[in-house]
């Protein structure tokens, strides 16, 4: 970066000194003539100086076409998978619990609806894990769906309701 800009500067320099005079040590005045030549070598490059912004521009289109399109898609899809294995009985259960547990800080409806089916896994560590992931978020918001509570079992239910959490209709 620092050539490029000593290169632009002292032919900066050299161009605006063309034409002035410049009195040497040695006696007698003498005409600066041809420092516009110095540009010349650069005169080639003058169509792609004038293409960089344009790849600036496309580079930063790119990146931003990335952030926004590729990188969502990407993590759906992730979370999608995650939440297959949370019923998939052949991942481990110590697996399954964690992933009840972690999931809950999402709070999106795929979530909710994963751990809501959750509850009712063969295996009790999975299926307290999902519930209290379950209870977690709904004390924090203060509202459950009553679609959702009619999906859980009625032990379920009825420890839901016991946190005093507000039902309310969907419709």
């Amino acid at each position: 970066m620092g050539v490029p800009l000593l290169v632009i500067a002292t032919t900066f320099v050299l161009v605006l000194l063309a034409g002035r005079r410049f009195e040497p040590w040695t006696g007698g005045g003498v005409r600066i003539r041809g420092g516009w030549m110095v540009v010349l070598p650069l005169v080639p490059l003058l169509p792609a100086a004038l293409l960089v912004p344009l790849q600036y521009l496309i580079i930063v289109s790119a990146q931003l076409a990335y952030v926004i399109w590729v990188l969502p898609c990407g993590d759906s899809r992730d979370m999608a998978n995650v939440l297959r294995s949370l019923a998939d009985p052949a991942v481990p259960v110590e697996r399954r619990a964690r992933i009840a547990r972690v999931v809950a800080e999402l709070r999106t409806r795929p979530v909710v609806e994963a751990l809501v089916a959750a509850t009712g896994d063969e295996e009790p560590e999975v299926a307290e894990a999902a519930l209290a992931s379950l209870s977690a978020m709904w004390v924090r918001s203060g509202v459950v769906g009553e679609d959702l509570l009619l999906k859980l079992a009625p032990e379920h239910q009825g420890h839901v309701r016991a946190l005093g959490i507000k039902v309310r209709s969907p419709w």
